[in-house]
């Protein structure tokens, strides 16, 4: 290793560090000298710099759907929409088994029919009555008046007939006192029945909504635009597995997931040597293992602040970042794999040898000019890609576009 191929000034070659080959195609090219070497040549340009991972895609927001909280009743799927349908807004996703709740629906909706029709009869025989006690009030009030009038007649008969009278007129006034009672009394009554009859009906009705509102919750359906995907539930061996027709479900357990299709992002793992090199705000681009002629862009969103293991028991690092998609595509889907570029700048103006014609030596890195064959020259590289090196102006001197060095120099040149 050359002093300083360490510094921040230069990028290593590690697997993940690559570069867009199909801008540097000439340097690429090379040919066969008269004296039997291959030969490359050297070109002065912008080095374009990027750091290749693999991602999976993930939508942005997502919404788990649980089965309905009912724990009186076994939850069994008897329909199910397929993995990876896309749904709209208030469409059926999974279906239970809701034959249980039949029977109680049934049986409350025979009590609601009753009960109405015992409030209608209490009603209409609460009216007759209640218009027999008004039309007693009435025979009371009328009986009181002519006993009064009878009572007037009589003021200037014996002391007798007057007494008689005014006990008349006082048993029609307490007639009267007890037929206006009976009606107030009757009316108290009439409305506790009445009372008890509504809260019957209010209780049946509360049960009837109780068992719809299972029913309904029986079917799940889809709370925004999206994708089924189904999610591993674990089974009675220990084994996660994706629902199926027939399976019974814990309350507790999501089973569907419905990712939003319209904003989605790629995730990935930056080992940690590599950290340094990421930051919010990177541009990159993206392709689809299943699309390669796809390109998609987007910019780094978030990087972890604590580093997690790559791979279980490998002790290897690495932060989880994120970087969200630019636009939207029926392409994009959930668990998709994508290879990501994640653009870390450029070198810009420098002189770029072929990584074929520079060789790394007891801590030097050379390169074998045409013209003094077979002595080397040193260069000390500001950049190294696994196709291109970029090289220091100052170290490279001698070296300027179209000069001819010899690519992969034979042992004995060494």
């Amino acid at each position: 290793m050359v002093p300083g191929y360490q510094g921040a000034s230069i990028l290593t070659t590690r697997r993940r560090i690559s570069f867009r080959p199909w801008l540097l195609l000439p340097l690429l090219a090379g040919c066969a000298g008269d004296d039997g070497l291959d030969i490359v040549r050297v070109e002065r340009g912008a080095l374009p710099l990027v750091m290749v991972e693999t991602g999976e895609i993930a939508a942005v927001r997502a919404q788990d759907l649980q089965p309905p909280q009912d724990w009186q009743s076994s939850l069994i799927i008897v329909e199910l929409a397929p993995e990876g349908t896309v749904v709209a807004v208030g469409d059926t996703v999974a279906r239970f088994d809701d034959s249980s709740l039949a029977r109680p629906l049934a049986d409350v909706e025979d009590r609601l029919r009753n009960l109405a029709t015992q409030r209608e009869g209490t009603v209409a025989n609460q009216s007759s009555q209640r218009q027999a006690l008004v039309d007693a009030v009435a025979m009371a009030e009328l009986s009181r008046e002519q006993a009064l009038l009878q009572l007037t007649k009589l003021q200037f008969e014996s002391q007798t007939r007057r007494q008689e009278s005014q006990l008349s007129a006082e048993r029609a006034r307490i007639a009267l006192d007890e037929a206006r009672a009976k009606l107030v009394a009757q009316a108290v009554l009439d409305s506790l029945a009445l009372a008890k009859a509504d809260l019957e009906l209010a209780d049946a009705r509360t049960q009837r909504t109780s068992l719809l509102e299972r029913r309904r919750a029986r079917s799940l359906l889809a709370p925004l635009p999206g994708l089924v995907v189904y999610l591993e539930q674990p089974d009675r061996q220990g084994r996660r597995t994706k629902p199926r027709i027939g399976d019974t479900i814990d309350p507790w357990r999501p089973i569907i997931q419905i990712p939003d299709l319209s904003v989605m992002q790629v995730t990935m793992m930056v080992h940690e040597v590599d950290r340094h090199r990421v930051a919010t705000g990177l541009p990159v681009k993206l392709r689809l293992e299943a699309y390669p002629e796809a390109v998609f862009t987007g910019r780094i969103e978030s990087v972890a602040r604590l580093a997690a293991e790559l791979e279980t028991g490998t002790g290897v690092r690495g932060f989880a970042t994120v970087a969200r998609i630019d636009g939207s595509d029926p392409r994009l889907r959930p668990g998709m794999t994508a290879i990501v570029e994640i653009g870390l700048g450029e070198v810009a103006d420098a002189v770029l040898v072929p990584r074929s014609a520079v060789l790394e030596r007891d801590g030097e890195w050379l390169v074998y000019p045409r013209a003094t064959w077979p002595r080397p020259q040193p260069v000390r590289p500001v950049a190294v890609t696994p196709m291109t090196v970029a090289v220091a102006a100052g170290a490279g001197a001698g070296l300027s576009a179209g000069s001819e060095l010899v690519a992969a120099p034979p042992k004995e040149a060494e």
